[in-house]
């Protein structure tokens, strides 16, 4: 992907490039920044079958606040997936290599930005990667805010799924077999709605309901080695061995919907927050927003979310 630079009106600067990883994957990577110095960096990490560009209306709203924003795509996601085989396709150890390009990606957005704090910010899957860097590079943070997020994939046997998509892999030739595992572990979700798309449990906007159905870079299914890359990754997370290396001095918060399927009726968000809690983490905040399902940034309500997540952000950094 080529270099792309443009300021709006507003004067929020935004650009796209590409970032070579260490193990020389290109990563599509974007940049929102404000017109004066930024007065920190706020690292977007998108959730799964997504991508980085579907955050453009929260990067500008943090940018005029005098927030630099980075994103990227992960892999096996939006434009950085040509790299990797495709969407849903990740490589070998996708997962840890993830969050391997996140801590390069955000300490060259804050080097540039004058080396300000740094914030990250994920979204459901996002959430737990977000996490899982916390854990490796929680020091060189300033903050950590959780969107979407559930402590582990709700009704997942972790066992059972590696168990299941080892052998996928092994049959289907690798770990770019296909696999319905993910569509599978949520196909549930939207039983409680009319099925008008089949993805009513993102948000009670109809209009952000459909531009993710219309989006051909949303909705994808992930590979055997990818989905096993995520169990894998989420049985990691969880251990309370590393959750203890996340430092009990970084700030946490948590924003969910409280109708969003993925916690499981808030059982695995209040299970989230009691293992920060044992872990020792001594600033801990959250809030449920009522009626409100899994994508709070485009639900109808997104300007109380914002404005929330921007008081956050203010007071902690």
């Amino acid at each position: 992907m080529g270099r792309d630079t443009r300021t709006a009106t507003d004067g929020v600067t935004y650009r796209r490039e590409t970032v070579t990883a260490p193990d020389g994957v290109p990563v599509a990577t974007y940049y929102w920044r404000p017109a004066g110095r930024p007065r920190a960096v706020v690292q977007i990490v998108h959730g799964a079958a997504e991508h980085a560009l579907r955050y453009d209306g929260f990067a500008r709203f943090l940018a005029g606040h005098g927030f630099a924003v980075v994103a990227s795509d992960n892999r096996g996601h939006g434009a950085t997936a040509r790299a990797t085989g495709g969407f849903g396709v990740a490589g070998e150890s996708g997962w840890r290599a993830v969050v391997g390009d996140l801590r390069v990606i955000g300490e060259r957005a804050r080097a540039a930005a004058g080396e300000v704090p740094l914030v990250l910010f994920g979204h459901s899957m996002g959430s737990q990667l977000a996490r899982d860097a916390a854990q490796e590079y929680g020091r060189e943070l300033a903050g950590l805010v959780l969107s979407g997020t559930f402590r582990s994939l709700p009704g997942c046997d972790p066992e059972a799924a590696v168990a299941r998509l080892e052998s996928e892999a092994a049959r289907g030739g690798g770990r770019a077999a296909p696999s319905g595992f993910v569509p599978e572990l949520f196909s549930s979700f939207n039983d409680p709605y009319d099925g008008r798309t089949g993805y009513e449990w993102l948000s009670r906007d109809e209009a952000e309901v459909d531009a993710y159905v219309a989006d051909e870079r949303c909705g994808f299914a992930f590979s055997a080695g990818l989905a096993l890359d995520w169990v894998l990754g989420v049985r990691k997370i969880n251990d309370p061995r590393h959750q203890a290396r996340i430092p009990a001095g970084l700030p946490v918060h948590v924003a969910v919907g409280d109708q969003d399927p993925c916690h499981a009726g808030m059982t695995l968000v209040y299970e989230l927050l009691e293992d920060f809690r044992y872990a020792g983490t001594r600033d801990l905040t959250w809030r449920a927003y009522p009626g409100a399902r899994h994508e709070i940034l485009n639900e109808t309500n997104r300007h109380e979310v914002r404005a929330d997540l921007l008081a956050w952000l203010e007071e902690h950094v």
